[in-house]
């Protein structure tokens, strides 16, 4: 009992000791930035969009008279970079027997995504304008931050990965409202009094769920046997063949199909928001998460009320018998493209699921059969011996049927329904975080101690914009 107990202290002061327990510790939401309001009782007009603001007076009225401060490129790099940048080549240890084929790239992120499939990038708002941060999946070794030697890196990366796909923020928030003659009813909810203000960095994970819905079903039909069913009349959607020649035989709905990889690809943005969080808490930066709004203005859908980002949309479909999947959002051509059939870059079943498992085995890629794979170049994760063994087995590949299957269920939807996926826009943006300097006055006015933490203090100490906030 003595020795668990000894161990068990070692492994807590091990764990606390280190700066991702501390920050673990301490991270909270804070809300209230430099230069920010809350229950004031006045009218005032948003900075950024110069639209009409107003709450009542409250017992937490404040208003900040901090000048705001953007975050320093460093900063800004360093979140980025937590949120998905390159850390080096994945492990890829799983059984051949056991699904090793779902694998798409060995490039790591900082965060996991299924099949490690680089569907979801990051955007990044602030008082620039919007970007995409979307890292590229050039590796050298297992680990690419070894020490302070490669510290440039984040720098470099977050240089060369930035892609600018508007000059200013996003005009929403304050004021988009469905009927503007109404105080109440923002598309954007009650969080828009702290969202989109100068000063802080908005950073959304922007993901293409229509990437894995389409290239993980292949993986599902080899290993699982499950095949898909058209949930209005019973019948397996395009599998029927495959039925009755005894390789699917459990049933699923269509609906139970689109649930299941919409969730799974949400813990992407789970993750990649909480190491956002941790970064700042170590950093000394306030932050905070939410998802109370609509992605799809925000994206561009709907146009009367504002640009959103400007991303391309297809005509509504109102062939799809629910609202979610009525929304399509092609995204922006060569920058980020969602991924659905029939579109710009897939014809069909066959031709889409071809391109995508090009991105596996073509010249070059993760799986290519000619020796000279993505990993065999870089050198990693296996011994060149171990490496050319695993490239030679058979569950390095798919069997055709299961691609004939996937092509086959995808034109069955198309038919139906006219696009693939079916209830779902294929691209989501609706998780993200809000990164902003802490206005402490606030939290030395009206908190008990303990919601300030050193580091916070120090990065407000450096910025030279004094204590100077006011009460209501």
């Amino acid at each position: 009992m003595v020795a668990t107990e000894q161990a068990t202290g070692a492994a807590l002061k091990k764990f606390f000791e280190h700066p991702l327990g501390k920050a673990l510790a301490t991270v909270r939401s804070r809300r209230v930035g430099h230069g920010y309001s809350i229950e004031p009782g006045v009218e005032q007009k948003h900075p950024t969009t110069g639209a009409r603001l107003y709450q009542e007076k409250g017992p937490l009225a404040f208003v900040s008279n901090k000048r705001p401060v953007p975050l320093t490129e460093e900063e800004e790099a360093i979140l980025c970079w937590a949120a998905c940048g390159p850390n080096g080549v994945i492990a890829w240890d799983i059984a051949l027997g056991g699904g090793f084929n779902e694998l798409v790239h060995l490039a790591g992120r900082t965060s996991p995504a299924p099949g490690n499939s680089h569907g979801t990038d990051l955007l990044v708002v602030n008082d620039k304008g919007v970007f995409i941060y979307k890292p590229s999946r050039d590796r050298t070794r297992p680990i690419e931050i070894e020490g302070p030697q490669d510290h440039h890196k984040i720098l470099d990366w977050y240089r060369t990965s930035l892609i600018k796909i508007s000059d200013e923020r996003p005009q929403l928030g304050y004021g988009t409202k469905i009927d503007p003659s109404h105080n109440d009813g923002s598309i954007f909810g009650p969080y828009q009094y702290n969202m989109n203000m100068p000063g802080s960095t908005w950073l959304i994970p922007i993901q293409d769920n229509g990437w894995l819905y389409l290239s993980v079903l292949p993986v599902i039909l080899q290993w699982n046997g499950y095949y898909i069913v058209d949930d209005f009349t019973g019948e397996p959607a395009g599998m029927k063949q495959w039925v009755d020649e005894g390789k699917l035989h459990v049933p699923m709905t269509l609906s139970q199909y689109e649930q299941f990889l919409f969730q799974v690809e949400t813990y992407v943005p789970g993750c990649m928001v909480q190491n956002v969080r941790l970064a700042a808490e170590t950093l000394g930066l306030g932050t905070w998460v939410y998802c109370g709004y609509s992605d799809d203005a925000l994206m561009g859908a709907v146009p009367e009320l504002t640009k959103g980002i400007g991303f391309k949309h297809e005509e509504p479909n109102l062939r799809v018998p629910l609202g979610s999947g009525q929304v399509v959002t092609s995204g922006l051509e060569g920058i980020k493209e969602a991924t659905y059939v029939p579109s710009r870059r897939y014809k069909d079943g066959m031709d889409c699921i071809t391109k995508l498992f090009e991105e596996k085995y073509g010249p070059g890629a993760t799986m290519a059969k000619d020796g000279n794979s993505w990993g065999q170049k870089v050198g990693a994760p296996y011994k060149p011996e171990v490496f050319a063994e695993v490239m030679k087995h058979k569950h390095t590949d798919f069997p055709q049927w299961t691609l004939d299957a996937t092509a086959s269920f995808i034109d069955y939807c198309v038919e139906k329904w006219g696009q693939c996926p079916v209830f779902q826009n294929p691209m989501q943006c609706n998780f993200g975080a809000v990164i902003h300097h802490v206005d402490t006055d606030f939290y030395d006015q009206y908190y008990v101690d303990g919601y300030v933490t050193d580091a916070i203090r120090e990065t407000n100490s450096r910025l030279g914009n004094g204590r100077n906030g006011s009460g209501g």
